[in-house]
């Protein structure tokens, strides 16, 4: 008898022990909560460092993120930041870190303009066919080729274009700006033929290329090597056309020669 009542005491002073501890982590998890609470409420955002902004201005990006200095840091939610920030269309992504005590910082990586595209407005479009806004930049040049092709359909900023011959014309540039030849920089305008003929007008003269949109990756590398390994820049306005339409072959028209 006398056992089994030391071993209801034991138990009861077990149990009792038990809820002492537990009532002390309660009570440490509510001074850690105050305490988080209390410092968060003294980290306020005091710089804001934007990384990556080629066309956007800081003035622009801040306006999107709709962010001030002297909100409370950590109740801001980089999610919510990058979402933000995706509403322009030049942003292709974006992510924003805390650095604590006061700053955040902003990565953003914009979208890179290929050509120009005429349209009812001038536009500009990427490698991904996304069509882009001319922004308005003082002091800002841009040494792009200008794509013109007929009879366009809807086009609306910030969403990849649908016309498959305005989606083709820029995949032809991206394979002309990726090859290792000066190429990219004589490009002055790009057209689309409708007997599927593609036609380039180069700088210095607007001397015409012609080749076949069919085989254009055949063609335009053959033109490459010939611009890097042969073409005499001082007689480049000289040059009427350049036909790279004929196999095994590459014929040159001088403006002044008949034929």
């Amino acid at each position: 008898m006398a056992k089994r009542k030391k071993r209801t005491l034991r138990n009861t002073l077990i149990y009792l022990g038990f809820l002492i501890l537990l009532s002390i982590l309660a009570y440490a998890n509510r001074q850690i909560e105050h305490f988080l609470a209390d410092r968060v409420a003294t980290f306020e955002l005091r710089n804001i460092r934007i990384h990556g902004l080629e066309v956007l201005t800081r003035g622009q990006v801040l306006d999107l993120c709709g962010l001030k200095p002297g909100e409370k840091l950590l109740t801001i939610k980089p999610s919510q930041i990058a979402r933000r920030l995706l509403k322009s269309p030049f942003v292709k992504s974006a992510s924003a870190v805390y650095s604590l005590p006061a700053t955040l910082h902003i990565t953003v990586q914009e979208r890179r303009p290929l050509a120009f595209v005429p349209a009812k407005e001038l536009y500009l479009i990427d490698e991904q066919g996304v069509l882009l806004p001319l922004p308005r930049m003082s002091g800002t040049s841009w040494n792009l080729p200008v794509i013109h092709l007929p009879n366009l359909g809807h086009l609306q900023v910030g969403e990849r274009v649908s016309d498959p011959r305005l989606r083709q014309l820029v995949d032809i540039l991206r394979y002309i700006r990726l090859m290792p030849s000066p190429l990219w920089s004589m490009v002055a305008t790009i057209e689309w033929r409708d007997d599927r003929q593609l036609q380039l007008a180069l700088i210095r003269g607007g001397a015409r290329v012609r080749c076949n949109l069919d085989d254009y990756q055949e063609e335009l590398y053959a033109l490459g090597l010939y611009v890097q390994n042969y073409l005499d820049w001082e007689q480049l306005a000289d040059l009427e056309y350049i036909d790279l339409r004929f196999q095994d072959r590459l014929i040159l028209k001088n403006r002044h020669t008949q034929g």
